[in-house]
């Protein structure tokens, strides 16, 4: 269950329940930067993890299916010109330099159990994705069983070099324990993994899963040419045939880019066992969900302290952990997270969500006349990338 610091002089308690943390005083801390995110879920079907991010002021999360995905191939290789206002909002942000883009391969039916993605066509037009997308700064996430269709298929010709990452036989289901260390997921470049980090309060992160049956577990190659940086490691509770800790998360830098790699759903999530700084956990509510959202989870919060049991507090705090990083609500009692969703989902506002980014050309149009020098930088950096230069067309190397 998520913990709460051990007292000290600077926490508040409740005289009445002295063994109830209400609130900590802590030193001022840096916070951590936030990046616009721009997230891309691409699947045919309903996927098994059915994880996504808010659109909030920072963040742009939009799903399309393996049919768009290649209209949006052939675009983005030939910088071409589209009225489809998601590829449009999808362009303009890979030419943002403020944000951070990101395609997520689901784990669904397409994966076919590790095997392929849907087919042998579909197979090679996602590597020919990645190594365009790759090549205009772009990441791609992949997780379990889409994680064993990339690696199970990876051609070394094809990518540059041979697959870092082995796919095991072996799979797991049922409780699973993950750690992490908060430095390293506030160094991953995935948005979700660095809100994990912020939100823990001590080094060591402790989280538990219920894997779905079947899910994939992967091994890093020893002999690699580039350099993997593994996020966090787990294994199975209790009696498994699997008893050493395997990697859970890992990223590694393809081109421009990053792969990033995790054999576990966040919608899975059951436990947080380590500690969390609350405070953090209003922020994320605050960002993700306005004040509506904060405002829900600090009468459900405050609820808990006030029934005096610890195991209450700490739940509510454990499956807030849960919705920040998966948008799934707990079912519960009230199910204040639900009430959350359904507040997003009203029409005042949705009329109020925020209009696409402007692109660099209109933003260029804006700016003062002394500021004008910049465009000609603006213009050599989207050059470098591949975007404007006339002599690119995304085809692989």
């Amino acid at each position: 269950m998520a913990e709460f610091a051990q007292p000290n002089p600077n926490i508040i308690i409740d005289e009445k329940k002295p063994n109830i943390i209400i609130d900590e005083k802590k030193p001022e801390v840096k916070k951590v930067p936030k990046e616009n995110v721009c997230m891309i879920g691409i699947t045919n079907s309903n996927p098994y993890d059915s994880s996504e991010l808010p659109n909030d002021a920072t963040t742009y999360y939009s799903n399309i299916n393996y049919f768009q995905l290649e209209e949006l191939y052939t675009i983005l290789k030939n910088n071409s010109e589209t009225d489809n206002m998601v590829y449009k909002t999808i362009q303009t942000y890979i030419k943002d330099r403020k944000t951070q883009v990101f395609f997520d391969f689901k784990c669904s039916s397409d994966c076919h159990s590790g095997q392929h993605f849907i087919n042998d066509k579909t197979n090679l037009l996602v590597y020919k994705f990645i190594n365009t997308m790759t090549r205009l700064g772009c990441n791609i996430v992949v997780g379990d069983h889409s994680m064993a269709s990339l690696f199970n298929n990876w051609d070394r010709f094809r990518m540059d070099f041979k697959s870092p990452i082995q796919i095991k036989s072996e799979t797991t289901d049922g409780p699973f324990k993950m750690t992490s260390s908060k430095e390293d997921l506030l160094n991953s470049c995935h948005p979700i993994l660095k809100n994990l980090g912020d939100m823990s309060s001590e080094n060591t992160v402790d989280i538990e899963f219920s894997n779905m049956s079947g899910t994939k577990i992967f091994s890093i190659k020893s002999e690699n040419k580039i350099e993997v940086k593994i996020i966090s490691k787990g294994k199975p509770c209790g009696f498994r045939e699997i008893q050493e800790e395997q990697p859970v998360h890992c990223e590694f830098t393809y081109r421009n880019g990053k792969i990033i790699v995790s054999a576990t759903h966040w919608c899975n999530l059951t436990n947080v066992n380590s500690k969390v700084d609350v405070e953090k956990v209003r922020e994320q509510y605050t960002q993700k969900y306005g004040e509506y959202g904060r405002q829900q989870f600090e009468q459900e919060y405050r609820e808990a302290m006030s029934s005096g049991c610890t195991k209450t507090v700490n739940r509510v705090v454990s499956d807030s952990v849960k919705f920040i990083c998966s948008n799934n609500p707990t079912p519960s009692k009230s199910n204040y997270q639900q009430k959350i969703i359904n507040k997003l989902k009203s029409p005042e506002v949705i009329t109020q969500k925020q209009e696409p980014p402007k692109s660099p050309a209109e933003l260029v149009e804006e700016l003062p006349e002394k500021a004008l020098k910049t465009k000609k930088k603006e213009k050599k950096y989207i050059c470098s990338l591949g975007k404007m230069d006339p002599d690119y067309n995304g085809d692989l190397a």
